[in-house]
């Protein structure tokens, strides 16, 4: 049995505002060798949620932002001189299934999938990833944008995924009140978003 894999980390000055909900290792996928376990820590945004539900006079109380990074690592070991992109394509996909799932049972309804990316990590390396759209129905809908990365940075591979209104929830929820993020736009979202993930190691 392969130890199990570190925990990820991001660094704390990026973390304001968020709550680590949850620490898991578990088992993500079974390839037809190898079962591929996950270290992985889950954050919520609970600066937010406090701020729309202080804003709604308690009327809406709901989680809106998610950031969740996982290193895995493998039973048993890959072999030696197996390269990163023999195996990569296949992190990929199996992270999509499972990232589309996870938006499922958080309720978010119409998910398509949108334009894929490519951004540079701090360590150089390049991490790819994939947007999906959705909705998330409360208060009669909110448009929600989320994110999946898979990048190896030559020693570990990294699974990062993430989720945000793309509208301004001062707009989506016609709340007055515009303070502790309620205007922040999708594209801020996903700027805070982004500098989450390259600092993940």
């Amino acid at each position: 049995m392969v130890t199990a894999p570190d925990y990820p980390s991001v660094p704390a000055e990026k973390l304001a505002g968020w709550e680590l909900v949850e620490e898991s290792v578990e088992t993500l996928f079974q390839l037809p060798a190898v079962r591929v376990v996950g270290a992985t820590r889950q954050y919520e945004d609970e600066q937010l949620r406090t701020a729309v539900r202080d804003a709604s006079d308690g009327e809406i109380d709901h989680r809106w932002r998610f950031f969740a990074a996982t290193r895995l690592g493998f039973d048993p070991m890959l072999p030696p001189g197996t390269m990163p992109s023999m195996i990569l394509p296949t992190m990929r996909s199996e992270a999509k299934k499972t990232f589309k799932k996870r938006l499922q049972s958080r309720g978010v309804e119409d998910i398509e999938r949108g334009r894929r990316e490519r951004v540079r990590i701090r360590s150089g390396k390049r991490a790819r990833l994939i947007r999906y759209n959705g909705v998330d129905p409360v208060a009669g809908g909110v448009p929600v944008t989320g994110w999946v990365g898979v990048w190896n940075d030559g020693t570990d591979f990294f699974v990062v995924t993430g989720g945000y209104p793309a509208r301004p929830l001062s707009e989506a929820l016609d709340l007055e009140e515009s303070a502790d993020g309620l205007d922040r736009t999708g594209n801020e979202a996903q700027g805070e978003f982004l500098d989450m993930l390259r600092d993940v190691q």
